[in-house]
């Protein structure tokens, strides 16, 4: 019967098949050669098979000892792979990390941490969620996410803890055939009423970014509004790092608004996680690995600045 079978006698019929002669396989598995014989032959009888020829000196993989082999040692590999998983699970606390974060974090930070990730612990499964505005703090309350990176509407969300990990510059820009380009030095905030503003909001209207204008329309996707600034439709504040590209090739062109006194502005971003599952090992080191590397990636912008103007999100009452 099936249930007769064992990994150890798979492990054996792979080694046999490797070394080519039970004889060999016993030294190799330091055992007697007796022990590695009654093995096979138990095997055989399990399932009602023949899988060597024994009739010359060594013996033969018969046409279904092939067959056998193989899967052999695929169960084999998925045995040892459950036995790693299982290892790791009991070292590392957690067997998987789901990630949520804002689409302003950037791309740079996020995957060379992950990189560094995957080699440090190759066992944990990653799920990563890159979600506007709002979003990332309801995956978290919902509970599809373990660890979050955005900027909070509120501080002192109950059972929401919150590690500050910078501020993420912002550039207010508008496509270079806009009107509002041709505009030298600051623009006042009449000269803004005057044209829409693309803001950002998320699908339950919630959660709003500044909106400094009368006219203007919503997006929930950073991309997506990016397309739509440089067409023309409207200007916007945006994370720097996106613009810059388009800025640098005169797509772009950044605004400078009175109402800001050429103060640079600012968008606060905070790790988060919740209260009653605090990061185990693995996301721990995650945790630590994006907030060092942001640090880092914050100090080679040259328009970083302390005393900055912070722009937050608000979120509607309910």
């Amino acid at each position: 019967m099936l249930s007769r079978m064992t990994l150890d006698q798979l492990q054996i019929l792979i080694t046999v098949a490797e070394m080519g002669s039970f004889s060999a396989a016993a030294r190799k598995l330091n055992r007697v050669q007796s022990a590695i014989s009654q093995s096979i032959q138990s095997l055989e009888e399990a399932l009602q098979l023949k899988l060597f020829d024994r009739s010359q000196k060594l013996p033969r993989l018969t046409n279904a000892g092939k067959a056998i082999l193989a899967d052999a040692k695929r169960i084999v590999s998925g045995a040892n792979a459950l036995r790693a998983r299982a290892k790791s699970i009991a070292t590392v606390a957690e067997p998987e990390i789901s990630l949520a974060i804002e689409q302003v974090f950037p791309n740079e930070v996020l995957i060379g941490c992950l990189d560094d990730f995957r080699v440090k612990y190759p066992l944990v499964s990653v799920t990563l969620f890159a979600e506007g505005l709002g979003a990332p703090e309801q995956s978290l309350l919902e509970g599809n996410a373990r660890l979050a990176i955005y900027s909070p509407a509120q501080e002192g969300l109950p059972g929401i803890q919150l590690q500050f990990l910078g501020n993420l510059p912002v550039s207010v820009v508008a496509s270079a055939q806009h009107p509002l380009a041709a505009i030298s030095g600051m623009i006042p905030q009449s000269d803004l009423e005057e044209h829409v503003q693309l803001a950002l909001t998320d699908r339950t209207r919630r959660y709003r970014g500044v909106v400094m204008g009368t006219k203007s329309w919503s997006f929930i996707d950073q991309i997506n509004r990016l397309d739509f600034a440089l067409q023309g439709f409207g200007w916007c504040t945006m994370p720097t790092h996106l613009a810059w590209p388009h800025i640098e090739a005169g797509r772009l062109v950044e605004l400078k608004l009175a109402i800001y006194q050429d103060r640079p502005l600012l968008f606060p971003l905070y790790a988060a996680f919740r209260v009653d599952e605090p990061p185990g090992l693995a996301t721990q080191w995650l945790l630590d690995s994006l907030r060092t590397r942001f640090g880092e990636w914050l100090e080679k912008l040259s328009n970083r600045t302390d005393d900055g103007i912070q722009i937050r999100v608000t979120v509607a009452t309910r």
